[in-house]
């Protein structure tokens, strides 16, 4: 086949030249074109304060209790194996510890004061005063008896009980969550804490029950530390605006095994530290309730007014159907991780982070930083609508445990326009590793999206003939993309799928993009295409951008318009094929069905392509200061009268192998040219 292709070769040459080169190549081989335009990174890297970064999360920049994994990503500091109940470790701590230790004497350790009233359910007498030898038997008593402000010690027990805090403050105090909880009765809340209660603080013991756990409404400043929420037949937080401002902070908390999900924010702002929501996968059963058929770590809402959470040193593991939801909701994500969240149903696909839009509310905001989310089902973080800000972080390994009922789509990050108005997410990416996800790495669908330092890597078959590492798209509205200093590898498919949208690419490297698995084909660098039905060309700018190691094109585009800057496109590999094409194009330009592709290549390099630099479908394709070396054919144009194949030189094109230049010349062909791609098939549609 070699000796078929070198004679057609030779004979090929002896067809009408496109255009003498002018330029010579250096003694070595390399292009001898004048210098290009300057550029202060080479592809691949982004430029900061400190000079140029390679695309990833730098080792610097890793989260506060995460370490570098020595490939531009980080890994959290936590213990191999899972925990047992009741113990917890947050990023940073490699064994796992007690929610709170228990310490000495009967009141571990309370701030024990002169308004101090004591609680033990085992004191016998029927004297109580609350006094520490005469101590109540009941929290409530407690309570309703307390001066403002004051702390309730409360030695070991299990106490029975559903306890309202309003009218003013206290501070409860537990020995340790080990040894003190609250059982609240069914479909009831365990620990209410109302209206006049703010600055209320629950510290150091456990809460359980058939119903909620702990509910916190019109109160402020409320303060929940150390304590284990687990258990509870109903949601294990509540903090609600119900009636007027609410906030509270949850320091150093474990909720597990709650139903439904284990905090819902409404209309209040809360912020969580070193805290931990694992293992809620458990769906509430009730047709009545707000989370029939749900299963969540944390519902954050905004019904009257803004709701908001702040989430610093979480960790979220093995929870079904979603992570974190912000509905029209404000969140901060910070040295975190969200991981193992699972399949559950349709609409609850295995979702680590989501933001969406409300009806009358401004688009939920999200910001991700220092944070890992990996091991999640469907996606790790979902932008429909929403304001978002994603920046050193890393997402790995989304997808990769197909289950029963999955359409068998896996996105690392993922937006799309809003589902309310159709208003576009608008988001950043800054300093992100995307790392093994199944089928797409990073999906731009119908959103403005600024990407600097993107790391794109190995992602795993999923559909059989579709795969991309970043997925530019139209959805209801063109999408837009600008691309700076980032790096997409060992795609299969497209390393980089722009369809009927606008991208830039600048300083950035795609390479080694492999076939698709269905039937070897395909593996493009840059796949740039129309979508006929819509009647919308993409356009794309490289500029500063190395293609390489593709499979069957280095830069494809059908019918849409491209320009091509300062480029390397080399080795496109292309395949061996008994009787047939082996492709191996590093530009393919396509006239499809909308009209005639545009392109024009000025100050790059075209190189050791398998096949040919570049193929002309009847396309315009035109070239300046451009290099071809060591092609077996320069440029291609495809034989076909109704479409022909246009070139323009611009002149300083250069064209020939180890030293010696030769005429560039634009031979003729009949062979099959790559198609264009279907559509990318839709992602679930359930993060509402």
């Amino acid at each position: 086949m070699r000796r078929d292709r070198l004679a057609l070769s030779l004979l090929l040459l002896q067809i009408t030249l496109l255009a003498a080169c002018v330029q010579r190549l250096d003694p070595a081989g390399g292009a001898g074109t004048d210098a290009g335009p300057a550029f202060p990174c080479p592809p691949g890297a982004v430029e900061t304060g400190a000079g140029c970064e390679p695309a990833g999360v730098p080792p610097g920049r890793c989260g506060s209790g995460f370490t570098p994994d020595g490939a531009q990503g980080c890994v959290a500091v936590l213990p191999a194996e899972a925990g047992p109940e009741g113990q917890m470790a947050v990023p940073g701590e490699a064994a796992w510890r007690e929610v709170a230790p228990c310490g000495a004497g009967p009141w571990g350790g309370a701030p024990i004061d002169g308004t101090t009233e004591f609680v033990d359910a085992a004191y016998a007498g029927a004297d109580s005063d609350g006094t520490e030898a005469r101590p109540w038997t009941t929290i409530q008593d407690a309570i309703d008896r307390a001066a403002e402000g004051a702390v309730i010690a409360i030695a070991e027990g299990s106490y029975a009980e559903e306890l309202l805090i309003s009218g003013q403050p206290v501070r409860l105090w537990g020995r340790c969550p080990a040894r003190v909880e609250i059982v609240g009765p069914p479909a009831a809340i365990a620990v209410q804490v109302d209206r006049g209660a703010s600055a209320t603080e629950i510290h150091d013991l456990a809460v359980r029950g058939q119903g909620m756990g702990l509910g916190v409404a019109n109160a402020r400043d409320v303060l929940i530390e150390r304590v284990w929420i687990h258990d509870t037949s109903d949601v294990g937080l509540l903090a609600a605006g119900l009636e007027s401002e609410t906030s509270l902070t949850v320091r150093g908390a474990l909720v597990e095994h709650t139903t439904g999900a284990g905090m819902v924010v409404a209309d209040a702002a809360v912020t969580l530290e070193g805290t931990v929501l694992r293992d809620i996968d458990l769906a509430t059963g009730d047709r009545g309730h707000p989370f029939y058929g749900h299963a969540m770590a944390m519902q954050v809402e905004s019904f009257e007014r803004r709701a908001s959470v702040t989430a610093r040193s979480v960790v979220i593991e093995r929870v079904g159907g979603l992570g974190i939801r912000f509905s029209g909701a404000d969140g901060v994500v910070e040295d975190s991780v969200v991981r193992d969240v699972t399949w559950l149903a349709a609409e609850l696909p295995g979702t680590g982070l989501a933001a969406t839009q409300l009806r009358g509310f401004d688009p939920g905001t999200l910001t991700v930083r220092g944070s890992v989310l990996e091991r999640n089902h469907t996606a790790a973080i979902a932008m429909i609508g929403a304001e978002a800000t994603i920046e050193a972080t890393v997402v790995r390994d989304t997808g990769l445990a197909p289950a029963e009922g999955d359409p068998g789509h896996g996105v690392g990050l993922y937006t799309e326009p809003s589902r309310v108005d159709g208003r576009p997410a608008r988001v950043a990416l800054r300093h992100v590793l995307v790392e093994r996800s199944r089928e797409r790495g990073v999906v731009v669908n119908g959103s403005d999206v600024e990407i600097d330092g993107l790391l794109v890597r190995e992602i795993i078959p999923g559909a059989p003939d579709y795969g991309a590492g970043l997925e530019i798209a139209h959805d209801r509205r063109r999408a837009s993309a600008q691309v700076r200093g980032s790096a997409v590898e060992g795609s299969y498919g497209m390393g980089i799928a722009v369809f009927g949208a606008d991208a830039t690419l600048d300083s950035t490297v795609v390479r080694d993009t492999r076939p698709l698995p269905s039937n070897e084909e395909v593996g493009r660098g840059v796949n740039v295409q129309s979508l006929p039905d819509l009647g919308e060309r993409a356009s794309a700018h490289l500029r500063n951008v190395l293609i390489e190691s593709s499979r069957d094109g280095g830069l494809f585009l059908s019918d849409s318009d491209a320009t091509v800057d300062a480029t390397t496109i080399t080795d496109t590999l292309g395949r061996t094929l008994d009787g047939g094409n082996g492709y191996g194009y590093g530009i393919i330009a396509y006239n499809n069905e909308t009209g005639q592709a545009d392109a024009l290549v000025r100050d790059s390099v075209i190189e050791r392509s398998a096949a040919a630099g570049i193929y002309n479908v009847g396309a315009t394709v035109r070239l300046a200061s451009t290099t071809f070396t060591c092609e077996p054919l320069d440029l291609v144009r495809y034989v076909d009268e109704r479409s022909p194949a246009v070139y323009e030189d611009l002149g300083g094109n250069v064209c020939g192998c180890d030293g010696r230049t030769i005429d560039c010349k634009a031979e003729p062909t009949r062979l099959e040219p790559p198609r264009a791609l279907p559509p990318p098939p839709p992602l679930p549609a359930s993060e509402d």
